[in-house]
């Protein structure tokens, strides 16, 4: 027979194992109100499912369902729906996975896991103001942040996109064609410089394959001419003369720092209180959003998602959602802007 001790502690590790349950990039468990948590996710992946099933052309419910909500999956199982469309419930889904945890888990708003989910917002709803996210980008050394601020890193990326575009719109029909060839080439090599620098810049010490560093190379780099931008690159040119982000140096082929080494992992400390109080109202795209924070009796720490810093691989431990980085709006604005020098 089993020590009343030993029993007692088998019943504890099966009951925290019954409680943990991974939601979205959270373990449901870190949160305030995890059952409303769940429920709100589970809420949110139906109506995606129903938004593509019943607007998409070539819906099945029964393959989008399959999918449990992931639109890469969607896209892929479901080769007849228009990627267009999916990425148009993918936003609303997004959307109110951060209502989900601006009510259930504002404890976790600064956490790596909430700013992986701000990240995945801005990557599916077109034209979103980055301001207009709550608790996005966090503030330095805010209480259970994340290791790296990856709403830094969001908001140069978005100022290179926009500045991009700027670029390529000042462009005239009427400029000799070296003037347009250099301009042009100019506005591409700081807007990709800025985009990738962005990654090592901010956050040194994370793997760069973490934030999305090999999808920029292979779908961008590697379809450009960014072997060729070495001469382009100037810091008084990239950030005064066309806009871009003075956050991060232009570094350009070949020069970029070392790479860093640690997993992404929340840097612990208690939100006990919700940031904006208990309610408050968010706006995307006009749209209002009401906030009422769910009550709770205690405090949960932002725990550790790797539990150490240092990492040889260069995947995330921990089997949930995978964190990528979306660069459509990205390759079609530098796919534009060649168009226009060649």
């Amino acid at each position: 027979m089993k020590p009343l001790t030993a029993l007692r502690i088998s019943i504890a590790a099966i009951a925290t194992t019954a409680v943990a349950k991974e939601v979205g990039y959270f373990q449901s468990s870190d949160c305030v109100d995890s059952s409303g948590f769940e429920s709100c996710y589970q809420d949110a992946d139906q109506r995606f499912a129903s938004c593509v099933s019943n607007n998409c052309a070539g819906g099945s419910k029964g393959c989008v369902e399959s999918c449990g909500g992931n639109p890469e999956c969607v896209q892929s199982k479901c080769p007849n729906l228009g990627i267009d469309c999916i990425n148009v419930c993918d936003c609303v889904k997004n959307t109110e996975y951060i209502q989900c945890a601006a009510t259930s888990c504002w404890n976790q708003v600064y956490s790596c896991e909430y700013q992986k989910t701000a990240y995945d917002l801005l990557d599916s709803c077109v034209n979103t103001d980055i301001e207009s996210v709550p608790f996005f980008p966090p503030p330095d050394n805010a209480p259970g942040g994340c290791s790296c601020n990856l709403g830094r890193v969001a908001k140069v990326q978005r100022v290179a996109e926009n500045a991009m575009q700027k670029c390529y719109d000042n462009m005239k029909p009427d400029w000799p064609y070296e003037q347009t060839m250099v301009y042009g080439s100019t506005c591409g090599c700081c807007g990709q410089s800025s985009y990738i620098s962005s990654i090592w810049d901010i956050c040194p010490n994370t793997i760069p394959a973490l934030l999305g560093a090999d999808a920029v190379y292979k779908g961008l780099l590697e379809n450009t001419d960014w072997n060729k931008c070495g001469t382009y690159l100037d810091n008084d040119t990239c950030i005064a003369d066309l806009g871009f982000s003075n956050l991060t140096k232009f570094h350009g082929p070949g020069q970029l720092p070392a790479n860093g080494t640690e997993t992404l992992y929340n840097t612990g400390g208690v939100i006990s209180t919700p940031v904006s109080g208990n309610t408050f109202t968010w706006t995307i795209h006009d749209v209002p959003h009401p906030v009422t924070a769910a009550a709770t009796n205690k405090a949960v720490p932002t725990k550790s998602e790797s539990g150490g810093k240092s990492a040889t691989a260069t995947a995330e431990s921990g089997a949930r959602r995978e964190f990528q980085l979306s660069l459509w709006t990205l390759v079609s604005t530098i796919g534009a802007g060649y168009l226009l020098v060649r």
